[in-house]
Order: C-alpha cells, then sequence, then structure tokens
C-alpha cells in the first residue's frame, strides 16, 4: 500500500531525525536517503544540504566512514552555494567527528574553525552548539582538558537555550567525557585526591544526561549515557551498582547499533574485572573484539583483553594480542596516511569552491554598498534640490511642485518677518539666523496632517494648507500669527521680540499657481501696509491684533 503522508524533502527529514533519536538507524537512514534524492530532484538546495548532512551523521554513527565523509562534504558544498550559515557550521561539525574517528586530528581542527566561523557570522544558537560541540571534542582528542572543558560548558549551555533536551543530553555527556579524560590524567599524574572528585563529576553528569535522554525518548543517547555512567561508577569504586545498572538496560539488537553493543561489551567487561571478575571480563572482551565494526575498536578491546590476559597469566594469549596490536597499529598508520592524502584532495576541492563562493559574496556585497551608497547620493541630492539648508524646510521648488496640482483643494498663507533687516543689524546675523530656525519650527508646529511649512527666499515663508475654509484658513493663520508673537525669543538674546505679517488666500480664487501666490502677496503687503503682525486674508480687510507687547527693552518689531 502507498505512503498516503505528504512526501517532502522536509517531511522525510523530520522522520529520518525522529527515527535517529529512537535508535531505529535503519530506518533513519533509508529516510535520509529518500530525503536527500527528492531535494535534489526538486531543486532545493537547502533541504539537500541538510538532508546530506544528517544522512552523513546517520552513517557515520553506523561506521560507514567513507560514505559519511562523502556526503558531508556535499553538504557543506550546498550549504555555502545557498549561504546558509547554520546548515554550514552543522556539516563541518559532522566533518569534525569524521576525521577525529579516523585519526586526521588536523582536519577536524580546520573543520572545528570552520563550524565556529560560520556559527559567529550566523549568530544563530543551533550554528553555536554544532561548533562548539566540534571545539570540545577536537580539545578533547588533543588532550587540552581546559579548552575542551571551556568549549564544552559553551555547548552545555547554548544546547540549554535552545530548549532541546537531546541537544542538552549530548551536551552534558559531552562535559561528563571530558571531566573522565581529566580524571584519568590527574590519577596518571599521582593527583588521586583530584582524580576521584574528577570521576564523581562525571557520575553525577552521565547520570544527568541519561536520565534527560530517557525522558526525551533519546534511546541512542540514553545508551551511550549508561555505558559511560557505568564506567564511570566502577571507576569511583561502585562497580556492582554499574554491574546493577547494566543488567537495566533492554539490549535490543534490531535497535541499537553495532558500535553501541560494542561499548556495552567492553563496559561491562570493564565492570567485571573491578568485581574481580576477570575471566568473565576476559570472555566479553574477546566477544566485543569479534563485533568491533572498526579497527578503531579492535584496538582498543584488543589492548584491553591483552592487559587482562598478563594479568590472569596467560602470557602467551596476551602475547598473541599484543602481536596482532603491532600489525593493527601499522595498518592504521598506513590507511591514514593514503585516507589523509585523498581526504586532503577532496577538501582543497571543497576549500577552492568555499573559495569562489565567498569571491562572488564579496562581489554582491560590494556591488550592493556601491548601489546604497549611489542611493543614499541620490537622495541627498533629492532632498538638497527640494530643501532649504538653513532651516530644513521645504523650498521654492516643493511649493511650485506642491501647487502644480488641482489648486482648488489647497489654500496659501505667505508669511514674512517683520522688521528683519533690524533683528540682523541690532543683533547680528548669527541670531538672524537663530530667529528663522526657530521660526521653521513655530511653522512646522502649527501644521495640520496634510499641510506643509516651506521657506522660499530671505525671511519670506509659506504655509500650504490642505482642503481649508476661509474661516479655518484665518484662524489657524492668526493662531500661528500668535504663537510668533508670544514666543520667547529672549532666549536667543536678551530684550529681543519677533512678529510677522501673514497673507493668506485661497486656492479657488486664482486660476494658476502664480495668480495664487502673487494674491497671497498682495494680501501680505496690505498686512504689512496696515501696520504688520496680523493677517489678512480672503473676504476679510487687515485685521489688527490685540496690541503687541515688549519683553524688557528689546528692539520694537513693528
Amino acid at each position: 500500500m502507498p505512503d498516503p503522508r505528504p512526501q517532502s524533502p522536509a517531511t522525510l527529514l523530520a522522520e529520518a531525525y525522529a527515527s535517529l533519536v529512537a535508535s531505529d538507524l535503519d530506518a533513519a537512514k533509508a529516510l535520509a536517503e529518500r530525503a536527500t534524492a527528492l531535494a535534489e530532484a526538486v531543486g532545493d538546495q537547502l533541504m539537500h544540504a541538510r538532508a546530506a548532512t544528517l544522512l552523513a551523521r546517520i552513517l557515520y554513527i553506523r561506521c560507514e566512514t567513507p560514505e559519511a565523509m562523502g556526503r558531508v562534504l556535499t553538504a557543506i558544498d550546498l550549504s555555502i552555494a545557498v549561504a546558509d550559515l547554520t546548515s554550514t557550521a552543522q556539516a563541518h561539525e559532522v566533518a569534525t567527528r569524521i576525521l577525529l574517528d579516523v585519526g586526521e586530528t588536523a582536519g577536524a581542527l580546520e573543520e572545528g574553525l570552520a563550524a565556529t566561523r560560520a556559527a559567529e557570522a550566523s549568530g544563530d544558537l543551533e550554528a553555536t552548539a554544532a561548533a562548539m560541540r566540534a571545539m570540545a571534542n577536537v580539545y578533547a582528542a588533543l588532550q587540552q582538558w581546559d579548552k575542551a572543558l571551556e568549549f564544552a560548558e559553551r555547548y552545555r549551555e547554548t544546547a540549554r537555550l535552545l530548549g532541546d533536551p537531546v541537544a542538552e543530553s549530548a551536551a552534558i555527556e559531552t562535559v561528563s567525557f571530558i571531566y573522565g579524560g581529566m580524571a584519568v590524567e590527574a590519577a596518571d599524574r599521582g593527583d588521586h585526591e583530584r582524580a576521584a572528585d574528577w570521576h564523581e563529576q562525571t557520575v553525577v553528569l552521565s547520570r544527568t544526561a541519561m536520565l534527560m535522554a530517557r525522558a526525551a525518548g533519546n534511546r541512542r543517547g540514553e545508551n551511550t549515557c549508561l555505558a559511560n555512567l557505568a564506567e564511570s561508577l566502577a571507576d569511583v569504586g561502585r562497580a556492582q551498582e554499574a554491574l546493577e545498572l547494566l543488567d537495566s538496560w533492554p539490549a535490543d539488537p534490531a535497535l541499537d547499533s553495532v558500535a553501541n553493543r560494542v561499548h556495552h561489551l567492553e563496559t561491562r567487561g570493564i565492570v567485571l574485572m573491578g568485581l574481580g571478575r576477570r575471566h568473565e571480563a576476559a570472555e566479553l572482551l574477546a566477544l566485543s573484539l569479534a563485533e568491533a565494526p572498526t579497527r578503531q575498536h579492535e584496538i582498543a578491546a584488543r589492548k584491553a583483553l591483552a592487559q587482562l590476559l598478563e594479568e590472569l597469566g596467560d602470557l602467551r594469549g596476551a602475547l598473541e594480542h599484543y602481536k596482532r596490536l603491532f600489525v593493527l597499529v601499522s595498518e592504521q598508520t598506513s590507511e591514514h596516511a593514503k585516507r589523509a592524502a585523498s581526504v586532503a584532495a577532496v577538501r582543497l576541492e571543497t576549500a577552492q569552491a568555499q573559495a569562489r563562493a565567498m569571491a562572488l559574496q564579496a562581489q554582491a556585497t560590494a556591488l550592493q554598498r556601491s548601489n546604497e551608497t549611489l542611493n543614499r547620493r541620490s537622495e541627498d541630492l533629492r532632498r538638497q534640490a527640494l530643501e532649504d539648508p538653513l532651516t530644513g524646510l521645504p523650498n521654492r521648488r516643493r511649493l511650485d511642485q506642491l501647487l502644480a496640482s488641482d489648486l482648488s483643494s489647497c489654500a496659501v498663507v505667505v508669511v514674512d518677518v517683520d522688521f528683519f533687516k533690524r533683528i540682523n543689524d541690532g543683533y547680528s546675523h548669527l541670531v538672524g539666523d537663530a530667529v528663522l530656525r526657530e521660526l521653521a519650527q513655530l511653522l512646522r508646529a502649527s501644521c495640520r496632517r496634510g499641510d506643509t511649512a516651506l521657506r522660499f527666499g530671505g525671511e519670506e515663508f509659506a504655509l500650504v494648507l490642505q482642503a481649508t475654509e476661509p474661516d479655518a484658513l484665518l484662524t489657524l493663520a492668526e493662531r500661528t500669527r500668535a504663537a510668533i508673537e508670544t514666543h520667547n525669543w529672549a532666549a536667543l538674546a536678551p530684550g529681543l521680540a519677533v512678529t510677522a505679517s501673514f497673507g493668506a488666500a485661497l486656492g479657488t480664487e486664482a486660476a494658476t499657481s502664480i495668480e495664487l501666490l502673487a494674491l497671497a502677496d498682495s494680501r501680505l503687503l496690505s498686512a504689512k501696509r496696515n501696520g504688520r503682525n496680523r493677517v489678512t486674508g480672503p473676504a476679510h480687510p487687515a485685521t489688527r491684533p490685540p496690541t503687541t507687547t515688549t519683553n524688557g527693552a528689546s528692539v520694537r518689531v513693528r
């Protein structure tokens, strides 16, 4: 029966991740492969990158390392091509794991640094978590425990902020692993007190990580944390508790990867050694050796088994394992050299592709900035062409634009500062300029929505008003005149007082903008002839305002 669920790369990818969390690696791999193929078929490069990253991660867990490396390099190329920094960081983190697994620590450090650069550029929590995990694992491999712990704690805090219990559980387990490494190093140098403290830390952290993974339904994570917790318990002398913990795990060959099963066998062998049950431990280590999925697992199992057989007095058996260890290490060194050469070639191609992508991105950014500069310059020029530089008000050009449309829906008020020359002569041109700027603010404040205050030369200003009746026009003009007269001009210069004369005209009174401005200007002249500091408008003679008061020993502005 066909699957009725909608098939899209995103839904398949979500199902693949859920299967991975549940430790169903076969289903996870199949779903991730379908998501990858579908994303490629529909040309969705972003989903293709994400699917390839998840598939690489699944293949790595299944110990299919060469296939995993091929997928993750594809993911890196795709994520760079679509400039998705989060996907880029996550792909580099998986590459870090793979390279550490094959012993390429230098390459792993490069991948970790690439993940860090992508994360810093993105500012994304998921990208940051991936980068911090990569760097923590790299420094742990280098046994630079202080740096490893610093990155692991940052990984843990980022995972907590993400609110993802699966990620947080993995982060806590990473911190636990690093404390375990620190404990071993402390014991080797004879600092047993500190080693004991750090082993206790691993117990607490591994238990926390295990319970969190269990609550999140993360079987694979719980499995790993449980085995690590058992080792930590054995390290602190609680081997019986460790054995009971291992016995509590419901192993399922259909769900647990070979690597996880081998991990449990090795851990049980170590615990049994702690309980003095060396022969049983030897049987389990031999079984883990037979099932070892990689050469690295085989080396670890043979080393432990050789040491145990030596303790049991089986020197011949121990010698056979040591001989095989020598061969394995030699083979591993040779394979590492060959793999390093091939990986270096592939990574060089990737670096070249990244450089090309970065160059194109830099070119696009430069063009964008150039366009933005040109746009800003164009806007500045446009504004300068329509704006008075002293007051910031629109200028005569803008006035002409406003009056170029239907005059019947507007009115004009022409404003002129009374005796402005006396202000310049009596107080200086600097004060005169300040008066004009202050007056501009008063005119702007008098405007309603849709009205415009302008300056079109010297001490001359105008108001272009929308949809104004005669009475409303005169009321607004009179209110503005009064605001100018009563303003505290003495703040600019002691004793200063300023008034202005107004001429108002309705758009319906003229056929053209020239006629409208001429009419308003003639009424302004009428206001000046009749004593200034007044408004003259349509159907009204020049009206005399209340007596203007002075403000101290001022120049009488009349």
